[in-house]
């Protein structure tokens, strides 16, 4: 799912850019008083200025583009009536939105089975929305989407997970007795006398199941029946892990 979002520093409202003309109304004619609510006041007007345009430049008020005025600025002014300005204003706002990384697993004969190897770190990628709000009198009254773009693209996690088994060679050598298994990873077995780097064959004397491993640490230490340890790895290729003790064949 996609992160939450993140507000970059939003710039304050920004007024209409372009005032608008009024017209100039010829100043001899009746005189009209008129309400005008404008900025968060309202004002009493009597002019001899005939629309709604004449009386807010007597007023010395300036329209914006994309003000609204109410009504129109070419309506005939009416003894008593109202005119309203509205001011509209609009910021742009950009979002952040984390993209998050894909995880990919890759199997990998340069990796031992029961091993895994990270081959290359994830990194979250970044979009941004662009948002136009638009505000009346301060008030905010509407937000579009006015663009989503990518700005950096994720980059996957990719797990190489290991298929490479060691390659047993027999020298004749062999003993029997119990196998257990212990948290270590590969196809990775303890021995108390066999050098490192062996690489020996298990055989479970029940089913026949065999695996290939390689000596890389010192054990099993519980009794003197307990020939080997072997990873959990290993260990399920000839039993299953719930079973804890199995009797074997160690071949060298």
């Amino acid at each position: 799912m996609p992160g939450t979002p993140t507000p970059t520093a939003e710039p304050g409202p920004t007024p209409s850019a372009t005032a608008v003309p009024l017209p100039s109304d010829p100043d001899n004619g009746p005189t009209v008083t008129v309400t005008v609510l404008h900025d968060g006041k309202t004002d009493t007007k009597s002019s001899t200025a005939t629309t709604v345009g004449g009386v807010l430049r007597l007023m010395r008020l300036t329209v914006g583009s994309l003000d609204k005025v109410s009504p129109s600025v070419t309506t005939a002014l009416t003894d008593g009536g109202t005119v309203r300005l509205v001011r509209v204003t609009q910021s742009i706002e950009r979002q952040d939105l984390t993209i998050p990384f894909k995880q990919v697993n890759r199997n990998s004969d340069k990796v031992e089975l029961g091993d895994s190897k990270v081959a290359q770190a994830g990194a979250d990628g970044l979009s941004q929305k662009v948002l136009k709000k638009t505000y009346q009198d301060g008030n905010l009254v509407s937000t579009v989407l006015t663009a989503t773009q990518v700005v950096r693209a994720a980059r996957d996690q990719i797990t190489l997970v290991g298929t490479r088994r060691p390659h047993f060679v027999s020298h004749e050598g062999g003993e029997s007795g119990l196998a257990t298994w212990y948290g270590i990873g590969g196809l990775t077995a303890a021995s108390r006398h066999l050098p490192f780097g062996t690489v020996v064959r298990v055989t479970n004397v029940a089913t026949g199941a065999t695996v290939d491993v390689v000596i890389r640490d010192r054990g099993p230490y519980a009794g003197d029946d307990r020939v080997i340890d072997l990873s959990p790895a290993a260990f399920s290729q000839i039993a299953p892990l719930g079973s804890g003790i199995v009797a074997v064949k160690v071949e060298w």
